[in-house]
């Protein structure tokens, strides 16, 4: 870890891997989950929840650090400044508050970006010394000391491709200021451990010629084209060929090479593979802000903004869209996957790269078997150029870490049905309903503010169905433009009155309206005991629910049945109210600080009791189908004498 200081080490290797995990996140809760699969991978001892207490308890103990229930400044608060380094306990999880520049990770990236920005302003000579004084601050490896878990080893190699990014943008420098020479010695060294990195090799060949030896320019490009024939089967890429056609010529200036991809796809144009896009989108302008802001706001690694909503808040739609929007900014083209299949079966990352490989020119025989060199590969093609790739579905991040492999100057848009966390999404931008301004606005649009107006009451109960989700608006909408002499009664009567004898009053509708696909999908991602429990959830609570509630109704202890309702919200198939305070009715938001109570929306518990209940053997109904994540909480059998699910005890997976 790079740490600018420690008050003393942690000696066993657990207590410096919770560090770590806890330092990079600093100014962040960290969840227990997340905490458990780093320590455990997937699949954590009995007791890892008290062992993680116990670690907790031993690095307060080491390192001096207090803790409270109170989150400290966020790294960077002027606030926060002189401030002790403080653990504190948070709900589902731990946030360590530390003063500012307390990491040598943080004052590098500080350092890096500000260099950049001398560098754009044209200051050289001062961006040299800036991005010098960033790259002194490594003494070795990323996580040197720390057995890296999945989360971590992703961190190790964000930081190491921003330390050569860094490097490079120093080297340039010296290039452009005349120091040929002096770098010489220094690329060779690194060449020689960076074999197939063509930026390098381009820097190495450009010093060489520019010093007056021309000769060994030439063989530093044969050397390059060795390396990436025995390493990849490739031929070097089309700028390193035009560097050395410029060396054979004789000619007496050569323009800094642009920075050079890893290795070249066979074909010459931009790859482009986005779906098409809505020509208009309504009422997300501050959302499309948002990521607009994320993706010119990251300094080296490519930005990757994660896209959440409930089911029917229009993701997907969104994603596209923004990408179309973007796109201009990537010339070297645009990539596509969606990680969910239709049958609610995750897409492997190893598939999607094979199809990202093929798609930038990879013959199928030089596709690498397995998912390491995929991504290795991958990331060596993807360094140095501008591409943007749009990760539609995502299902959890053990799926999405190998795909975010993207280098400097790419961008990386997710969407999922979930809230995940991981080092290398760097934005998360949350889709609630519309306002009812835009719902409407949608509507009008398609069916003329004259129809709406004419029958206020027919228009409110079409939004009210909706929900004000897009997915739902939008078909609507489309009825609308079909059915042109429709008043808004009979499109609002079209969908109250469709025939179903299973799927009950709201089922019809659901279904049509897209919402039911959408809520079976959302609801896929579950494991078989957890889609058991949701239903039996879903039939038998209240308006709003506490874990005690829950606890009754599934015949679980209070504390699991909490970790369950969270983990629904982390599906977007519950929301969080805060728990009134004594007197208070609920939703008026005199709550306390940590207690909640839940609720399904109308729409998600609509859905709910239109789809099968999954209470049968497998295969039984179309949630049966479902696949769990492998990072949800823990909710154990019932207690002893608790009356059981139908069918069997409440058990969500990990």
């Amino acid at each position: 870890m790079l740490q600018r200081s420690a008050i003393a080490t942690p000696t066993a290797p657990k207590l410096r891997t919770v560090m770590a995990l806890l330092a990079m996140n600093a100014g962040s809760v960290v969840g227990t989950h997340q905490l458990v699969e780093e320590l455990w991978g997937e699949n954590p001892p009995p007791s890892s929840t008290t062992t993680l207490q116990t670690y907790i308890y031993q690095l307060r103990k080491t390192l001096g650090l207090g803790g409270s229930g109170t989150p400290a400044q966020l790294p960077g608060d002027p606030a926060a400044a002189g401030r002790d380094p403080v653990l504190h306990t948070m709900m589902n999880g731990y946030l360590l508050g530390l003063p500012e520049k307390s990491l040598d990770s943080q004052e590098f990236v500080a350092r890096a970006r500000r260099g950049r920005a001398e560098m754009a302003a044209g200051e050289l000579e001062k961006a040299a010394v800036t991005f010098r004084s960033a790259l002194a601050l490594w003494s070795g490896a990323a996580m040197t000391g720390v057995t890296a878990g999945p989360i971590l080893q992703a961190e190790e190699v964000r930081l190491e491709e921003l330390r050569k990014t860094v490097l490079e943008q120093r080297i340039d420098i010296d290039l452009r200021l005349g120091r040929h020479r002096e770098v010489i010695g220094e690329l060779i060294a690194i060449v020689a451990q960076q074999p197939i990195h063509e930026g390098f090799h381009a820097k190495l060949m450009l010093a060489l010629y520019q010093a007056g030896r021309r000769s060994e320019a030439l063989l530093a490009y044969q050397g390059a084209r060795t390396a990436l024939a025995r390493e990849l089967g490739l031929e070097p890429s089309a700028e390193l060929r035009r560097l050395q056609q410029k060396m054979i010529a004789g000619e007496p200036v050569i323009e800094n090479p642009a920075r050079a991809s890893a290795f070249p796809a066979s074909r010459t144009d931009p790859v482009t593979r986005l779906p098409p896009g809505l020509p208009r989108l309504v009422g997300r302008d501050a959302e499309l802000d948002q990521v607009g802001a994320a993706v010119a706001d990251r300094l080296a690694s490519a930005p990757a903004v994660l896209v959440l909503g409930p089911p029917g808040s229009g993701k997907s739609a969104f994603l596209t869209y923004t990408a179309h929007r973007l796109r201009s900014a990537y010339p070297d083209g645009d990539l596509y996957a969606r990680l969910l299949g239709p049958d609610g079966t995750p897409v492997p990352p190893e598939t999607v790269l094979n199809d990202f490989l093929g798609a930038i020119g990879v013959r199928p025989e030089r596709i690498p078997a397995t998912l390491e060199e995929r991504a290795r590969m991958f990331r060596s093609w993807a360094d140095g150029r501008k591409v943007l790739i749009v990760l539609d579905d995502a299902t959890d991040t053990t799926q999405l870490r190998p795909l975010l492999t993207a280098g400097p100057g790419s961008a990386v848009l997710v969407a999922s049905r979930r809230r995940l966390v991981d080092p290398g999404l760097t934005a998360t931008v949350e889709l609630p309903p519309l306002s009812p301004d835009a719902a409407r606005r949608m509507l009008a649009d398609a069916c003329g503010d004259h129809r709406l107006s004419a029958d206020a009451a027919a228009t409110q109960g079409l939004l009210d169905l909706c929900a004000r989700l897009p997915v739902a608006l939008r078909v609507v909408a489309d009825r609308g433009r079909l059915r042109p002499h429709w008043p808004m009664a009979r499109l609002l009567r079209s969908y109250r009155t469709a025939p179903d004898r299973e799927a009950g009053p709201e089922g019809p509708a659901l279904a049509e309206l897209g919402l039911l696909g959408s809520v079976d999908l959302t609801r896929s991602l579950l494991g078989a005991e957890e889609r058991r429990a949701l239903h039996r959830l879903a039939a038998a609570a209240d308006a709003t629910v506490t874990p005690e509630d829950a606890a009754g109704i599934l015949g679980v202890v209070p504390g699991d049945a909490e970790s369950f309702l969270e983990h629904l919200v982390e599906h977007y198939l519950m929301r969080p109210d805060p728990d009134p305070a004594p007197g208070q009715p609920s939703g008026s938001g005199a709550g306390t600080d940590d207690r909640y109570r839940y609720r399904f929306s109308p729409a998600v518990r609509a859905a709910l009791a239109a789809l099968a209940d999954p209470a049968g053997p497998p295969g039984h109904g179309p949630a049966a189908r479902g696949h769990g994540t492998g990072t949800g909480p823990s909710v154990p059998a019932p207690r002893s004498g608790a009356p059981a699910l139908s069918g069997g005890p409440v058990l969500v997976t990990r």
